[in-house]
């Protein structure tokens, strides 16, 4: 998809080449249990839906879980959008760079996530971030309302079928504590059904959010539609980081790791619904 920043893809081992060679990364065993809980509880926020990971903060929840998935019926369900706004509207990123606004339009649309296909999709789409303050995903919602308007598609329609699952950093519970679905303004036209949260250990969202080397480049508006965004990064950070993603998505390849993220899910409330036992029965079949 030439309209989609470049990302390795991970299942095809033999394209990697020299890049992985070596002796494997290994996982820190902590880390892997933090990453199979929180991608627990997201798919089960998430509900039947097709899970779309927004930006480079969730790229070790998408690489874990399309290992987990592969070969099952949920293979094509985990997609990557690799795109930062959290400082720029769409109606500013018009101003300053229309070329910008059509290159995006043009990333969405090869991921099939226009308003339109999003409205007429086959099941609901599950937007995922690690969220601070919530700028990227009103920011994000924006977009496809602006987008939405220009091309005459009902907007009430793309919200109904969307959900957006927020990760947050875990805080003590109390009638003061900031709740992202509660606070900020876009929030307030969708049900309150989609929009979930998954609070995670500090360390664990500041290492993913803020620390983590990232596989792919960063891609805020002024890359957008940039021809070196379209092209294998291969410097020594990003390649160290592709090497961590590969030893996720193998371990959530392995047969064990998938029977413990079954045992995740089927210890979760959202167990009694028919495509959760489904899932699970799936990944327990390996």
């Amino acid at each position: 998809m030439t309209d989609v920043p470049f990302r390795w893809n991970l299942a095809r081992r033999e394209q990697l080449g020299s890049l992985v060679a070596g002796e494997p990364v290994q996982l820190w065993p902590g880390f892997v249990d933090e990453l199979r809980e929180c991608c627990a509880r997201v798919l089960a926020m998430a509900g039947d839906s097709g899970l779309v990971f927004v930006g480079r903060s969730p790229e070790s929840l998408f690489d874990y879980l399309s290992g987990a998935f592969a070969g099952t019926s949920r293979e094509d369900r985990c997609v990557l959008l690799n795109v930062s706004m959290r400082d720029q509207s769409a109606e500013e990123i018009e101003r300053e760079s229309p070329e910008a606004l059509r290159a995006i339009h043009r990333q969405l649309r090869a991921l099939r996530l226009s308003p339109a296909e999003l409205a007429s999709g086959a099941r609901p789409t599950a937007f995922v971030d690690f969220l601070f303050q919530g700028q990227t995903f009103g920011h994000l919602v924006g977009l496809l309302a602006h987008w939405a308007a220009r091309e005459g598609v009902d907007f009430a329609a793309v919200r109904r079928r969307l959900r957006l699952v927020g990760i947050t950093e875990r805080t003590k519970n109390s009638p003061n504590t900031w709740r992202w679905y509660q606070r900020l303004p876009w929030a307030a036209a969708f049900p309150r059904s989609a929009l979930r949260s998954v609070s995670v250990p500090y360390r664990f969202w500041t290492g993913l959010a803020d620390d983590q080397k990232k596989v792919a480049r960063t891609h805020p508006p002024r890359a957008w539609g940039a021809e070196d965004a379209l092209t294998p990064p291969r410097d020594p950070a990003h390649v160290e980081a592709l090497r961590f993603a590969l030893a996720l998505h193998e371990r959530g390849r392995e047969r064990a790791e998938r029977e413990r993220l079954a045992a995740a899910l089927a210890a979760r409330p959202e167990m009694r619904n028919a495509w959760l036992r489904g899932l699970v029965l799936e990944l327990r079949r390996g």
